[in-house]
């Protein structure tokens, strides 16, 4: 245990020793602007179970009392103003304006506590507006840094938006850092960080958060940012038997259809997206002389409902798909879901390549009234209902009650369990 603590203050001492010597320089003045997600999809939760809107906000407090005074920064967040219905594309907010550390920190605390997350995730939108916080200097090193769970839910792409950045010389690097994020997730904030000479960072717990917000607060441009020319090629794993649109970022249009027929077309390097479901993929980048392959995954549901299940996006609510008895699996970008068993929903995670099957119970009425039987759950949210004309209705594992002659009646389900309750007169 000795040792352990010893090893312990000896990290703290070099990580603060090279923090120090980093911002040191007078010749190498800089900027930093903190970007943080305060999206809907922050109330998730990490492997611990800590939620990652308190991780985050935890993060930027450790890292404000950390780093040194002299340094120059400020703290922008997204996604906090408004609620997930109001589907709003510009909601970020400059919570504190660049000065010396010294002078905000506690306002960067106070802010960082106060955040609450709800909205939507306009990475694009917030990556414009936060290039003009910075001056004009061109002599300044500025600095981005995006913490981020989710991916772009707006319009644009924001990949092709950090390109486009770095295309106007305003001399900003955008460093970005995955928060507990899916394969889809990933690459598009790998594009970004590496479209302006950044670099990407993976964080899957509050602890790493806070050691590589430090780094890459004090990382500068990592590699030469060079056009390419040239031809690539696309390749899906997995395509739906509809197919997928390939379209160019930057134009809007169709450019080429990948099936399972046809899994693989040459491209132009550049930025595409692809058509999964009623969902687009957004920021696949294809480089000259290479293939990029993208890998969506498969949602299936057992004794789906002749009804269908709507299958929602976990973060925004829109509807990506609908899984039913009649077609009963679903391709989806890696990511995470809701579906839908009339009024309750069943939240599922979808990697990369991944077939996902959920196997729900099943309430079976022998003898149903032509009036119907109510379900709800446990807590009196209706749920759905059986009748004569549809008996049997498929729910997620959990505790329920059914009217039956004017009471409700309590009943449980398991995974794959089918319940029968037989009215039938003997």
């Amino acid at each position: 245990m000795f040792r352990k603590i010893c090893r312990g203050l000896v990290l703290f001492f070099l990580i603060h020793l090279s923090l120090l010597l980093s911002f040191s320089s007078p010749d190498n003045p800089r900027m930093v602007e903190i970007i943080l997600d305060a999206s809907g999809s922050m109330n998730g939760r990490l492997a611990n179970g800590q939620l990652k809107i308190a991780a985050a906000k935890e993060a930027v407090v450790q890292m404000a009392e950390q780093l040194p005074d002299d340094l120059t920064i400020a703290l922008r967040a997204y996604g906090h103003q408004s609620p997930r219905e109001k589907k709003d594309c510009q909601d970020t907010a400059l919570l504190v304006d660049f000065s010396a550390l010294k002078n905000i920190r506690e306002k960067i605390i106070t802010a960082a506590k106060s955040l609450t997350a709800q909205g939507y995730t306009p990475i694009t939108y917030v990556l414009g507006v936060a290039a003009d916080d910075f001056p004009g200097d061109k002599e300044l090193e500025k600095i981005i840094v995006l913490v981020s769970d989710g991916k772009e839910t707006c319009a644009a792409d924001p990949c092709l938006a950090a390109k486009k950045l770095k295309k106007a010389d305003l001399k900003i690097t955008i460093h970005t850092i995955g928060f507990g994020v899916d394969a889809a997730t990933r690459a598009q904030l790998d594009c970004i960080a590496r479209a302006t000479g950044g670099k990407y960072f993976s964080a899957e717990s509050m602890e790493e958060l806070i050691s590589v917000l430090s780094e890459a607060v004090q990382t500068s441009s990592t590699e030469m940012v060079v056009e390419e020319q040239g031809r690539g090629w696309l390749k899906i794993k997995g395509a739906d038997l509809r197919g997928h649109d390939v379209i160019d970022a930057e134009t809007g249009e169709k450019v080429a259809f990948l099936s399972n027929t046809r899994n693989t077309i040459e491209l132009d390097a550049g930025v595409y997206n692809v058509t999964v479901a009623n969902a687009t993929w957004k920021s696949i980048e294809v480089k000259a002389g290479e293939t990029t392959v993208i890998a969506p995954g498969i949602l299936q549901v057992r004794h789906a409902s002749y009804r269908g299940h709507p299958v929602l996006d976990a973060e925004t609510g829109e509807e990506v798909g609908l899984v039913s008895s009649s077609a009963s699996s679903i391709t989806l970008i890696p990511g995470e879901y809701l579906v839908a068993f009339g009024g309750v929903n069943w939240r599922v995670k979808v990697d990369e390549g991944e077939r996902v099957v959920l196997n729900p119970g099943v309430i079976r009425v022998k003898g149903a009234s032509s009036r119907g039987h109510l379900i709800k759950t446990r807590d009196g949210q209706e749920v759905g209902f059986v009748s004569n004309v549809s008996s049997s209705f498929p729910l997620p594992p959990g505790e329920y009650t059914i009217e039956i002659g004017g009471k409700d009646v309590s009943f449980s389900l398991k995974e794959g369990e089918i319940k029968i309750i037989n009215l039938r007169k003997k």
